[in-house]
């Protein structure tokens, strides 16, 4: 019997029947699952981090009612920004209270705002805090406080990446102030077919979009981490592929564009490859 891999033109399903598991938090995996379906993958979704609301907004909400007295707020996350929207909504605030503040968000990130009436006036060429950091120092941002809302990170070390982009903030001479605006909680739970799949060698690529998932990915696997060696493993971002490095992951595919679009088609190019 003729079966559908040889029925289906590969080069319109370059992904055709690889099984990628996913990482990803719930707000994520969806986006990222359809690019890879309309490919012929086959995702597998086992979040190992999961996005919930704070305890406590109190920080949060006073830095919101003071935005006068900054200059920027510099957004790292689409769930940065959701939490910036929803406590403002809360707090009755207008676009009008932030007209003296400007904003920083990556490229994708930056439609959100817009969409409920925000002015973005900086988007870094290259979608990452790093891109972020050079873009301020190359307009001659080099005072002022800086709001930056961030994750606050539960059950696993936080990765470098925020607290290096504060240090870059404040190497040009900005004043920032990271204030806490959602939870990032290591969770893996009733995912054990999924880490069946993992363990037996049904999975092609594992892929990854943050360090923080790395983390809860090597404390779930435990002593089976060496199923990691035996797949392909895909990174969002640079900053994560240091991550994996020091964590002695391989380091077989990172974007070069810091969007999941760029992400799968660096997929697609490492298996069209290992044809």
């Amino acid at each position: 019997m003729t079966s559908l891999q040889e029925l289906v033109d590969r080069g319109t399903f370059p992904l055709l029947g690889k099984r990628i598991l996913l990482t990803t938090p719930r707000n994520y995996a969806a986006p990222l699952a359809e690019m890879l379906v309309s490919r012929g993958a086959r995702p597998v979704w086992m979040p190992t981090n999961e996005i919930w609301p704070l305890d406590d907004y109190s920080e949060l909400d006073r830095a919101i009612s003071e935005a006068d007295s900054y200059a920027w707020i510099a957004f790292t996350s689409e769930n940065g920004i959701e939490a910036f929207i929803d406590r403002s909504t809360a707090a009755g605030l207008t676009t009008s209270k932030f007209r003296n503040t400007r904003l920083a968000a990556f490229r994708w990130d930056a439609r959100l705002l817009e969409m409920h009436g925000f002015r973005v006036d900086l988007v870094p060429p290259e979608s990452s805090t790093v891109g972020m950091a050079a873009e301020f120092n190359r307009r001659g941002a080099w005072s002022g406080k800086v709001l930056v809302p961030v994750p606050e990170v539960v059950g696993v070390p936080e990765p470098s990446v925020i607290p290096l982009f504060i240090q870059e903030l404040t190497a040009i001479g900005l004043s920032p102030h990271r204030v806490p605006a959602y939870k990032t909680v290591a969770s893996v739970e009733n995912a054990h077919v999924e880490r069946e799949l993992l363990v037996s060698g049904a999975v092609d690529a594992v892929v990854v979009t943050s360090s923080a998932e790395i983390y809860s990915l090597l404390a779930f696997l435990g002593p089976d981490r060496a199923v990691l060696d035996r797949v392909a493993m895909a990174y969002m971002g640079k900053l994560i592929l240091d991550t994996a490095r020091a964590c002695g992951l391989r380091l077989d595919i990172v974007q070069k564009e810091y969007t999941f679009r760029a992400l799968v088609e660096a997929i697609e190019d490492y298996f069209r490859v290992k044809k």
